[in-house]
């Protein structure tokens, strides 16, 4: 049986006025309601009259973003960035961006990634496809993709294997810049509040801070390396755990800018004074880290750069353009020298 635009609406939760709105593209539609709508769409396979029409001519110029996101992390701002400047992008190609957000559980069950990019490349609902995941995407979960010869681009996150295009960002070389600048400072005691361990950033970060070490002969001492969950809270509490040590650290490096501040909170709060008896370096370059007292160095991802060059290849890949693997890098930014780079 066809699915109609009143299967949509009532999914949705919505009049078929307002699903035939959002298909089509006009204004005046909540985000809300707007995104239920797409998701209703998207689940019952739909086929909206003007998606219809470009299938006949083999054109949509409609890409779609498939994010899986971790339910705590919301749309943070990291997110909102990216999805941000990736919209920005496709549209200044004059194409479409349509999104599905799924979380880590679905009707019970574990998401099932490779079966919901099967479905979208035979489907041909769109022209393209950009992958984010903060789970680890595996290269036999995209394999239909490259066997149906499906264009898609994975962002923020490294996927090798034939057939595969991704844009990911310097992790490894913006946390040797970090450690490094704590280095060259003069510290020698330096700790590593770290992200999950199962985290693929928070690996790459942890081994640029071992590496890093061992390159200068420092020592490595379990003690001075704590794991946090990328929230503000576990930089408290792994600040406090670092202060119970003898000696404590001279300088912290944290894996993000969240736990950077909270680390700083708790320094504070015990009468340490930020730098001079404590160091401490975030990542991420969130605009809180401006603000903090006194304001913390970090490591600036260049969300923009990779939402529009992850876009851009993802178009260039639908004209028939050549798969590609970019890595970009970060920066350091301090703020006794705001023009440093990694």
């Amino acid at each position: 049986m066809a699915i109609t635009l009143k299967d949509v609406s009532k999914l949705a939760g919505v009049s078929p006025a307002t699903a035939s709105l959002v298909l089509n593209n006009h204004q005046g539609v909540s985000e809300k309601a707007k995104q239920k709508v797409l998701d209703a769409a998207f689940k019952l396979g739909y086929r909206p009259n003007f998606l219809a029409r470009g299938l006949i001519k083999g054109k949509t110029n409609t890409v779609l973003l498939c994010a899986f996101i971790k339910e705590q992390s919301k749309l943070s701002t990291f997110y909102g960035k990216l999805i941000n400047s990736l919209l920005t992008a496709v549209s200044s190609q004059e194409y479409y961006l349509q999104m599905v957000v799924k979380g880590e559980f679905y009707s019970g069950h574990p998401l099932d990634k490779r079966s919901a990019f099967l479905d979208i490349a035979r489907n041909r609902l769109f022209e393209g496809l950009v992958i984010l995941s903060h789970w680890p995407i595996h290269y036999s979960e995209v394999n239909d993709l490259v066997k149906e010869n499906f264009p898609f681009v994975i962002i923020n996150q490294k996927v090798e294997g034939e057939g595969v295009s991704y844009v990911d960002i310097d992790h490894y070389g913006g946390s040797k810049a970090a450690i490094n600048y704590l280095i060259q400072k003069g510290h020698r005691r330096i700790a590593h509040i770290r992200g999950p361990i199962e985290h693929l950033h928070a690996q790459e970060r942890y081994r640029a801070f071992v590496d890093t070490l061992l390159e200068h002969g420092l020592s490595l001492k379990k003690e001075y390396i704590v794991e946090g969950n990328f929230r503000r809270l576990s930089g408290r509490m792994a600040m406090e755990k670092l202060l119970e040590t003898k000696p404590y650290p001279t300088a912290v490096y944290a894996a993000n800018d969240k736990m950077a501040i909270g680390a700083l909170q708790v320094a504070k709060e015990r009468g340490l004074t930020i730098p001079h008896d404590l160091d401490i370096v975030g990542f991420d370059g969130i605009e809180a880290v401006k603000y903090t007292d006194p304001p913390l160095p970090t490591v600036e991802q260049p969300l923009e750069e990779l939402g529009k060059i992850a876009a851009t290849l993802l178009i260039d890949t639908i004209k028939g353009g050549d798969k590609k693997k970019i890595i970009l890098p970060c920066r350091l930014f301090t703020w006794d020298n705001p023009t440093s780079k990694s």
